[in-house]
């Protein structure tokens, strides 16, 4: 039987929740696929989004599952000129949290075959100029020539990033000891640290054991992590309230399952660190960490020293991968033997419109520069000399 495609209105939650763990259950996705990401993503959604359901049946069964927000148009000159659809975010940074390994939920028995024809009914239901956005897919299929967007008007644009992770398979062939299967030099740097740290005492790692502990090691990681973000002039990712509220949530709903790792690395009576983040059957995606820079004067890496304690932790509970996920830190490079690719997609109309755009971007961009300046002259005389304006006031009032 052929495979049928409709996108739909949201169910109410109950009903989406039930559809979604019925899936998971015969699905081979990962963690930000699962309930557990989605769920608390929808219940951290403020009220107004347009949401979509898009549902792939086969045989009369559910195959594939995902959820489509209606974006924020993007505009020019304040004028809108093309609307946006998004899977499993909205596109407004300050409400999205990262998402990575991003896909529809899919049963696993047909999984490129629902993925594609689920990417055609999407791309066929455009009726307007638009960009379809399908952020962090790790997923090779997704890069696939099946995927013909040409055939609705659309054009295709991807945006790759480098994702590292330790393969913790190799972690205990090595008898636990992650050190021995980086370079040289990053060896060194963390051999170096351990020996510093030492002096405190031994090292020990400890996982959260309740949602109450989990919450009180959050709060411990993010004064940490704020410390360290603040004192180099950046705001830090707690600082977006937002950020706090969805990962408690997460850490309350989760944490019975397995699904949310929280770890504290100590060294005699002092924390050196906190990790946080994911676990699905294979993987634990790193998500946030805080560390003391204090804690020594000379060597202090903590960093290094906390994730590679981690590593060999997870891997004697059987974890498969370290996923540091995407990015281009430096650590991320020198602590992972895994190189894999994440892939920012948008589908695009084939429009005029987006031609005369590019054509008139640099026109643009010096309007917006001398309008700028522009404005901080009058500000500066304003300051100096008072609003020209002010003297002209009582005259227009008599009028």
């Amino acid at each position: 039987m052929n495979m049928r495609v409709k996108i739909v209105e949201l169910p109410e939650m109950a009903e989406l929740e039930r559809q979604w763990l019925d899936l998971e259950c015969r699905s081979h996705g990962g963690f930000f696929v699962s309930w557990a990401w989605i769920g608390v993503w929808l219940a951290n959604l403020p009220h107004g989004w347009a949401l979509r359901l898009i549902r792939a049946e086969k045989e009369g069964k559910v195959v594939g599952l995902g959820i489509l927000v209606r974006g924020v148009p993007k505009k020019i000159l304040n004028l809108p000129y093309c609307a946006t659809e998004h899977l499993h975010e909205t596109g407004v940074r300050e409400i999205d949290m990262v998402i990575e390994h991003n896909d529809f939920l899919l049963d696993a028995s047909c999984e490129d075959e629902a993925r594609s024809a689920m990417i055609d009914c999407w791309l066929g239901g455009v009726d307007r100029v638009a960009e379809l956005s399908v952020p962090g897919s790790s997923k090779a299929a997704w890069l696939s020539d099946a995927i013909e967007p040409s055939r609705h008007g659309m054009k295709r644009f991807d945006m790759t990033m480098k994702s590292h992770a330790m393969d913790l398979n190799e972690v205990r062939r090595v008898d636990g000891d992650p050190v021995v299967l980086l370079n040289s030099r990053t060896r060194s740097k963390i051999r170096r640290a351990m020996r510093e740290y030492s002096k405190h005492g031994e090292f020990r790692v400890e996982q959260s054991s309740s949602v109450m502990e989990s919450l009180e090691w959050l709060d411990s990681m993010r004064m940490l992590h704020q410390k360290r973000w603040v004192s180099k002039g950046e705001p830090g990712c707690f600082s977006n309230p937002k950020f706090g509220r969805f990962h408690r949530m997460m850490i309350a709903r989760n944490h019975a399952r397995g699904c949310v790792i929280v770890l504290r690395i100590n060294v005699g009576n002092s924390t050196l660190g906190y990790l946080y983040g994911f676990s699905d059957s294979e993987r634990f995606y790193l998500y946030q960490c805080g560390f003391d820079y204090e804690l020594v004067e000379c060597n202090s890496m903590p960093g290094l020293v906390c994730h590679v304690l981690a590593m060999r932790f997870l891997a004697i509970n059987g974890m498969k991968f370290y996923d540091f996920m995407a990015g281009c830190s430096g650590y991320k490079t020198a602590l992972s033997n895994v190189e894999e690719t994440m892939t920012w997609t948008i589908f695009r109309s084939e429009a005029i419109r987006f031609r005369a755009i590019e054509k008139c971007r640099p026109i643009i961009s010096k309007i917006r520069y001398h309008k700028t300046r522009v404005v901080s002259a009058w500000k500066k005389l304003v300051a100096k000399y008072g609003s020209p304006l002010a003297d002209a006031a009582p005259l227009s009032q008599g009028i």
